[in-house]
Order: structure tokens, then C-alpha cells, then sequence
């Protein structure tokens, strides 16, 4: 798992009622890995036969059983070694379009799904590492080219449409447009964050791609799934109610069971069975975005883990089990049950960024939790940290749960 997860202490806490020892394989050197090496192993993870090798020679000293990717920077690296290690896994290919917006809409075309048209921003590899003036140099020719194509030629852009990095999670650099100022404006702040996350370390091969999509009116469902052998065992459909429209998409309210009626539940479902046996996964947490409307289910966006932030804590199970038990008892092939109908009724609310700036306080903490069904009220950074809204932030304030 990365330095950054939110997810740390919940696998942590999964395992320790299982009784299960597990060892953290992470991109950040910790404090006592000599004290205790098997409890951590520093791995890069875009260096998958380096990171290969390490975790190959770190189970000659200490067996591993199972593989799990808590995060999207994990995915690829989980599937490369459970295949080394002779380890229930995912294919490499299968995950490879879940780390690349681009790569899945063109999986998802190939296997005639329902999914937004698409289009490539070009701007050349090795753009992000060019001075300032060659980057938008090329940024205009870019964009004025894809403006050439009008909505009458069957390749053309027709607005609304959505502009987004091909590689960044958590709606981070995803806006849509209207018109052509606004298409202009949406890819120069696009490329502005491709060349800060490139030159923070968290640039990839597809830095130099602005995906354009067709703008999918309709209503939003999130989809939680484990995946075993190929079979898609959903565990909760989560109903999005408020309209998720643009110009950005930050994600504000999850609730479930979802109040969809339950021919579109099932709809959603398979779907998303189509699109993951499209992709060839097989093993391990699956979360899936879609829209339905009056033209059917399109997939928006499906990732070879579990939901982002504290989000999973939404989910409780027989017996207070958490989603990540769940996904832990899964690796491990301990019984589960994987009904959808095992949860109890919940929701959440990710706490937004109104505007940038330093975060001092958060007044009304206690009043919140003191309100019928809270259950909890969790702050996820601290006083005295700078904060950005979308599309330029990646992260929220805190998450509040209800059950």
C-alpha cells in the first residue's frame, strides 16, 4: 500500500481479528523494518521486476500466502507478483486498463459495452518535462487541432463533453465543458496538473494525454464487487444522490442499498460482469462507477480494488465483519459471505474542499456526531495543512457515516 492510503490501519485492524499476520509492501522506508522485517518491505512500485525480485526473496525468508492492492499505485504490482509467487491473481493485462482511463475505453469499445465516446489530446511524450512556453506551444496546436473536428464529422467533438488526465483517481483533473473557451480553459488546467503531478514523482507513461469523453447525462451508481474466478460477486450497489453534473465530479453522498428499482440493479450487474470478463479479471476487490439512463448502463470507470478513502467503513456485515475482513478472507480462501443482501443499510458523506488555502479548524464536530445514526465523524487532515478543491485536490476534509 502507498504512504498516502487511507487504508492502513483498516487492513490492519481486518487482520488482527483474523488473527492473520500480514506484511505491508509499501513505498516509503519505515522506522522499525529492522526491528521487525517482516512486517514491512519497502518496494518501488513502478519497478515491477525489481519489486518482483525483492518480495520473491522476501518470501524464501518469510512464505506468503495471499496478495492484496489496497490502492490504484498497487493494482499492477499485485497481479505481477501473486503471479510469481503462484498466487491466486489477477492477470497483469486484465489490470493494466484499470490503471488507464484510455485502456478501458478502448477495452470497453472493443467488447461492443456501453461507454462514453472518446477522443486523445495528444501532446507528445516528454511534454511535462519541457519549459513553460513549450508546453503550452504545444498545448495550443494540440487543442486547436482537436477543435478542427466539429460535431458533424464522425470522429468530431460535440460539448458537452468531459476532459480528463488518463491516469489520476478521485475525479482529480476531470472537467466538463460546455463550449470551446471552456474546452480551452479545462485543458490548460489539465496539463498544469500533469506537469505538477509528473514533477512530484507521480507522473506516468500517459502524462502527455488529455482524454476527451462524451458527457453521459443520467444517474450515477457505484458498484462494490469481489471478484472470485471470474465471477463477479457484488457485495452493495451504492446510490449517488446527489447530481453528479460537472463542471467537476466530487463525489459528496454514498447510500445503500440502492432505492433502484431491481430490473436496474440487475442491469448494472451484469454490465459490470460483461466489463470485467471483457478485461479478463479474475481474482480479488472490484469498484465500479456507471450512469443509467433511458440508453442503458455505461461504464464510467472500474478499478481492480476497493473504493477509495474511508468510504469502505460505510459497510458492515454479519457479525460487525468489514469489507476488508471480507477481502482478506477472500485472498486467504476462508469462508465468506458474499451476498449482497448481508449489510446493513448505511451512508457516507465525503467532506468537500470548498475553496484553497490552510485548514485551521472544523467547528461542529461533536454537534455532528451527536446526531440520530451517526456513527461516526472522521477528520483526515490536519489543522495547519494546505488544501485544494477539485479538480487540481485529491483529497477531502473527512468522511461522515451513518448507519
Amino acid at each position: 500500500m502507498p504512504s498516502t492510503t487511507y487504508h492502513a490501519s483498516d487492513f490492519v485492524q481486518a487482520a488482527a481479528r483474523l488473527s492473520v499476520t500480514i506484511t505491508v509492501g509499501t513505498d516509503g522506508q519505515q522506522a522499525l523494518q529492522k526491528i521487525a522485517p517482516e512486517s514491512t518491505i519497502t518496494l518501488d512500485f513502478k519497478d515491477l521486476v525489481g519489486a518482483c525480485d525483492r518480495v520473491e526473496e522476501f518470501h524464501r525468508r518469510f512464505p506468503i500466502d495471499a496478495v492484496v492492492a489496497t490502492d490504484d499505485e498497487t493494482t499492477v504490482l499485485a497481479a505481477a507478483v501473486g503471479e510469481a509467487l503462484g498466487l491466486a491473481h489477477n492477470p497483469v493485462e486484465a489490470v493494466l486498463p484499470t490503471r488507464s482511463k484510455l485502456t478501458l475505453r478502448r477495452a470497453l469499445y472493443d467488447a461492443r459495452l456501453p461507454s462514453p465516446g472518446y477522443q486523445v489530446i495528444d501532446l507528445a511524450p516528454g511534454f511535462t518535462s519541457q519549459c513553460k512556453e513549450e508546453r503550452i506551444s504545444r498545448l495550443g496546436t494540440a487543442v486547436q487541432e482537436a477543435l478542427k473536428c466539429t460535431a458533424n464529422s464522425v470522429d468530431g467533438i460535440s460539448f458537452p463533453c468531459v476532459l480528463k488526465p488518463t491516469f489520476l483517481s478521485a475525479s482529480r483533473g476531470v472537467i466538463r465543458v460546455d463550449d470551446t473557451g471552456s474546452f480551452r480553459q479545462a485543458a490548460r488546467r489539465i496539463a498544469d496538473i500533469l506537469h505538477e503531478e509528473s514533477a512530484a514523482g507521480g507522473g506516468s507513461n500517459e502524462s502527455h494525454l488529455i482524454l476527451v469523453e462524451d458527457y453521459v447525462p443520467g444517474v450515477e451508481y457505484a458498484i462494490e464487487a469481489i471478484i472470485t474466478k471470474g465471477s463477479v460477486h457484488p457485495v452493495a450497489i451504492f446510490d449517488k444522490p446527489d447530481p453528479l453534473e460537472g463542471p467537476y465530479f466530487e463525489e459528496t453522498i454514498y447510500v445503500t442499498p440502492s432505492r433502484a428499482c431491481m430490473e436496474a440493479q440487475r442491469e448494472i450487474v451484469t454490465t459490470v460482469e460483461k466489463a470485467v470478463a471483457a478485461l479478463g479479471l479474475r481474482e480479488g476487490p472490484m469498484h465500479a462507477e456507471v450512469r443509467v439512463n433511458q440508453d442503458g448502463v455505461h461504464i464510467i470507470d472500474l478499478a481492480a480494488r476497493a473504493m477509495g478513502g474511508l468510504c469502505p467503513r460505510v459497510l458492515k456485515f454479519d457479525n460487525s465483519v468489514s469489507l476488508e475482513e471480507l477481502i482478506l478472507r477472500h485472498a486467504l480462501s476462508m469462508t465468506c459471505d458474499l451476498s449482497p443482501q448481508n449489510h446493513r443499510a448505511g451512508g457516507i458523506m465525503m467532506l468537500p474542499i470548498p475553496t484553497a488555502g490552510v485548514f485551521r479548524r472544523a467547528h461542529g464536530v461533536n454537534a455532528a456526531r451527536g446526531c440520530q445514526a451517526i456513527s461516526e465523524v472522521t477528520l483526515t487532515i490536519n489543522p495547519g495543512q494546505r488544501v485544494r478543491p477539485l479538480p487540481e485536490g485529491n483529497r477531502y476534509l473527512g468522511f461522515i457515516f451513518a448507519h
